[in-house]
């Protein structure tokens, strides 16, 4: 996997907390060693389970992360003009940003069903190709979308020359970057949570982290309060949380995200 430095402080940052992630996929297994690869049906079932759960935490945090950084990239192309350059770009791009989406979102499943070491092989490698080679599982859908017929593509630079022509030359390099990548990390993967709701539970999430109880949002909504049960079940499990308080400590982050960003402002609609 070459991760690319495209010269970007904010999105040289992203490749490299998802090079970090995709490495852990490396040692995903503590029985593995160069010379055999251990079969998951030698391995106790409590110790198959606790691999799947493992893996099904990390294909979330990858997916996560990856919507969130598909999220500030499409911001970003959003500041682009209206030349036919520029948003052929933005219609492959984005056509990119969907297929790895729908990719990992299979991967989701098959990380129930197969054995965890073979479902991490995987996952690493669809991971670790995507992000070493943008396009490379996509070439021949953005040739039929008249992207182009060069059998690479690097996006996330072309993206960054669109932009230093058209937006800010002035934008920060990645040696003049002091935010921690852990941090960075939680922002990007909080924005990709949101970012994986509904409209609907984007709705029923703003009042419940602004303390309206069931019934009250069920009555302003004009759903039921099973509805909103089942969504605000959905915005939990998504965000990973147990408990209001947990989710307003995550949505702090999303706001600060979201002031960061300042253009195109999160909807909560």
């Amino acid at each position: 996997m070459g991760i690319h430095h495209t010269g970007n402080a904010e999105i040289d940052q992203q490749h490299s907390i998802l090079e970090n992630m995709v490495e852990q996929l490396a040692s995903f297994c503590s029985e593995s060693t160069p010379l055999s690869q251990p079969v998951c049906a030698h391995c106790p079932p409590g110790r198959q389970t606790e691999c799947g759960n493992s893996l099904a935490s990390l294909t979330g945090e990858l997916s996560a992360f990856l919507i969130g950084h598909a999220t500030y990239e499409e911001k970003m192309m959003e500041l682009l003009p209206d030349t036919p350059v520029c948003q052929a770009h933005i219609k492959a791009h984005k056509a990119a940003h969907e297929g790895i989406a729908r990719q990992l979102k299979r991967l989701a499943l098959q990380v129930q069903s197969e054995p965890p070491y073979e479902a991490s092989l995987f996952l690493q490698k669809l991971t670790g190709e995507w992000l070493g080679n943008h396009s490379s599982l996509f070439d021949n859908r953005l040739v039929r979308l008249g992207k182009t017929e060069a059998p690479e593509i690097d996006f996330d630079a072309e993206l960054v020359v669109m932009l230093d022509q058209h937006v800010f030359p002035n934008r920060p390099t990645t040696g003049s970057r002091t935010e921690a990548a852990a941090t960075q990390r939680q922002r990007v993967e909080i924005v990709g949570r949101f970012e994986s709701l509904t409209p609907s539970q984007r709705k029923v999430f703003w009042l419940v982290v602004n303390g309206r109880k069931n019934a009250e949002i069920a009555e302003e909504l004009g759903i039921s309060v099973n509805t909103v049960k089942t969504h605000r079940s959905v915005i939990f499990q998504k965000f990973e949380v147990s408990s209001v308080v947990e989710l307003l400590q995550k949505t702090d982050i999303l706001r600060q995200a979201n002031d960061k960003q300042r253009k195109a402002p999160l909807s909560r609609r």
